[in-house]
């Protein structure tokens, strides 16, 4: 192989590297128009006596684009973990509304009684028990709770507030307002933006324990991110072997050009992780809009195996 042929075929796998690492780099913008916008998004969180959290959604929800990836009929939104229960809609546009796991992040998937088109608002309600909320400090004798409700990588919120009721509460974290019978803080959210709230009380306010505590990072990785992370670091170890090599790479070597296609999917929500007593949510809207089942949003299509054909040549 001459040295210039040599130099074209590392500069050809060096730049299919890079396309695909900034494949599953976060998402801090909107790639396109957006579909939608949320003009209102309201959480209101009461106690329980046990420390559990019973959680009330109100948001209103426009929709900008139809054509695109067509009307809107449901929505996922993040909530903090998988021990929910006492899911109930309290809108009769909610035809059905139901938990769903992806990618070890957990949602309510809320289906709507029809489809909504460019211009509509949807003003829809739901609410959900939640626990496993709490953090125990025994050292200063208090129960702490940090909540950052569902976010949204692809989509503005443009008034988000969230309500707390002050009952017991020792201090709050933040800069919120004590309105009635409610600490509450407000703002608004662009693409892939979060507001926090966190809240602590007295630990013998209410009747906790151990097992009750938020479990961190009790789902680990999903498998697809796994996969992927495997494929990446075969691909780097390939390139990094054909830079520092003279030897041409042939079917015998392990890479050949009969093995299956793997396809390495952009638009991945990564800036979506969980974090403690947070609800991960990477939230879309309507059956396969962007960032959904739309897998390759970015029409990307990086393919390990056309890389490993370029190093072959």
């Amino acid at each position: 192989m001459t040295k210039t042929n040599k130099t074209t075929r590392m500069l050809a796998a060096f730049c299919m590297l890079m396309a695909l690492l900034f494949s599953f780099a976060p998402i801090q913008a909107s790639a396109a128009a957006p579909l939608d916008e949320i003009q209102d998004y309201t959480i209101q969180v009461d106690m329980r006596t046990d420390g559990t959290l019973d959680i009330k959604y109100h948001i209103e929800w426009k929709v900008l684009d139809d054509t695109s990836d067509g009307p809107l009929s449901w929505v996922k939104i993040g909530i903090p973990n998988k021990h929910v229960d006492e899911i109930e809609s309290h809108t009769d546009n909610i035809k059905k509304i139901e938990y769903n796991k992806q990618d070890g992040r957990t949602y309510v998937y809320v289906y709507f009684d029809r489809d909504y088109h460019k211009n509509e608002i949807i003003n829809f309600d739901f609410s959900i028990h939640q626990s496993h909320m709490y953090v125990i400090d025994q050292e200063d004798h208090m129960l702490r709770y940090s909540f950052t409700p569902g976010w949204f990588d692809e989509i503005e919120v443009k008034n988000i507030t969230i309500k707390w009721n002050k009952t017991n509460v020792l201090k709050t974290g933040g800069d919120p307002v004590l309105e009635g019978e409610y600490y509450v803080w407000t703002g608004s959210l662009g693409f892939g933006e979060k507001l926090n709230a966190s809240v602590y009380y007295n630990l013998d306010a209410y009747e906790v324990s151990e097992e009750g505590q938020v479990q961190e990072d009790e789902d680990g990785i999903g498998a697809g991110a796994i996969i992927l992370i495997i494929i990446i670091v075969i691909v780097v170890i390939v390139i990094l072997i054909a830079l520092f090599s003279d030897d041409d790479y042939g079917s015998s070597s392990g890479f050949g050009g009969r093995s299956r296609s793997t396809y390495i999917y952009s638009g991945g929500r990564s800036s979506c992780a969980c974090v403690s007593s947070c609800a991960c949510a990477c939230a879309c809207a309507g059956g396969g809009r962007a960032g959904c089942s739309k897998k390759d949003f970015y029409n990307t299509n990086v393919k390990s195996v056309d890389l490993i054909k370029i190093l072959e040549e």
